[in-house]
């Protein structure tokens, strides 16, 4: 009855003064939140593939030994991976379920889990290296991608850095009707920073070593690995790629020799998390709400009616979930939980890219799809400046 006689006024100050008592619980769980969705957006935007509705880059004829290498980039920029099939979605739950079992036996039959903790801990810090390795790469080619843009707009104006003449240049009015592109020296920009940044005029020797590092960012190295009849690999690699993957074993490292603490782990996580986006990626809808079907009636039978997952989850010292600090303990969340809606999501935004070009198909007079350049973080720092 005091709750039905209370005023707005008196309502919201008393809100108010909940909200404030409960502050440490309220920033726990908004922490939690945002950790959860950091990976899900990452993950979701580095799952991007050409979609059907582009149409694949004319190769050109290869007559030099660059314009070989600059054709295998192609290759490697367009190259497909496989997503999950229906089968894939109904064995998920199967799988799981055996996985899960067996650990929980295993566990029973050891007695004392610290074997078992030492084998699964050597398991995931290998496979934590090349996660958080990967997600420092392309933290680093994003970053350089703003440092170090290949073209930026101001005013209407387009300004291109050509790291071969080491020089930005912008369009201009062909001097003859049979070029039909035209570019001409910006004397005043001698630098490659983009924006204000490129009026700034630096000695001639800092210049150079600016222009250096731009070059040997941007440079990249294609390995093969080639075993008859069995292995046939080609993979392109660049400075970030070893930095990342420095990064990653460092992180790694550090997470084992210090105990193991909770923001490492949660490191270890969205590692975990952004590969896993990009490896498990449902071809259709129905594929993906199979999956989540399929696995939320695993996860409610293995918790609720047995004591599968209650013990495994409990005994295990595994980087499994996300792990927050606050009252009562903190907070935790599975990464299952994340993964699983964040393919859902990916899937969503890769269907957006697909309507984007196949309304762009639709709009154009010509009846061949419009080309496609693969999204990739290279390009995230073009995008940034041409579009402020």
């Amino acid at each position: 009855m005091e709750a039905i006689k209370m005023t707005p006024q008196a309502f919201i100050v008393e809100w108010a003064q909940f909200l404030w008592q409960e502050r440490a619980t309220a920033l726990m769980y908004t922490h939690l939140v945002l950790a959860a969705l950091f990976p899900i957006y990452a993950g979701a935007h580095a799952s991007l593939r050409r979609p059907p509705s582009a149409a694949l880059p004319v190769k050109k004829e290869r007559k030099t030994r660059e314009e070989e290498e600059d054709s295998e980039d192609e290759d490697l920029e367009v190259e497909q991976h496989l997503g999950l099939t229906p089968s894939d979605a109904i064995m998920f739950p199967i799988l799981a379920g055996f996985t899960l079992s067996g650990l929980y036996f295993l566990i029973k039959w050891l007695k004392d889990p610290a074997l078992l903790n030492q084998i699964l801990g050597y398991y995931f810090s290998t496979l934590g290296v090349f996660g958080v390795g990967k997600l420092a790469t392309d933290a680093l080619n994003v970053s350089t991608s703003v440092v170090f843009p290949n073209m930026w707009s101001s005013k209407g104006q387009i300004y291109h850095i050509n790291q071969t003449l080491s020089a930005q240049l912008i369009e201009s009015p062909s001097p003859s009707p049979e070029t039909k592109i035209h570019r001409r020296f910006v004397e005043s920009k001698t630098n490659p920073l983009p924006g204000i940044f490129s009026s700034i005029r630096f000695p001639e020797s800092t210049t150079k070593r600016i222009w250096v590092i731009r070059a040997l960012l941007n440079q990249h190295w294609i390995f093969r690995g080639y075993i008859h009849g069995i292995l046939s690999v080609k993979s392109r690699v660049r400075l970030n790629d070893a930095i990342g993957f420095l990064i990653g074993a460092t992180c790694i490292a550090l997470y084992n020799m210090n105990g193991k603490p909770w923001y490492l782990t949660n490191l270890m996580g969205f590692g975990f998390c952004y590969g896993s986006l990009q490896l498990m990626s449902p071809t259709t809808f129905w594929t993906g709400s199979l999956v989540l079907g399929g696995l939320f009636v695993y996860d409610i039978v293995m918790v609720f009616y047995t004591p599968l997952m209650i013990t495994v989850a409990t005994t295990l010292d595994a980087p499994m979930m996300l792990v927050v600090p606050g009252p009562n303990r903190g907070s935790m969340l599975g990464l299952g939980d994340i993964v699983l809606p964040g393919i859902m999501i990916g899937l969503a935004l890769r269907f957006d890219l697909y309507l984007h070009y196949l309304r762009k198909a639709q709009k154009s007079p010509s009846p061949s799809l419009p080309a496609y350049k693969k999204p990739s973080t290279s390009q995230t720092g073009d995008l940034f400046w041409t579009s402020c």
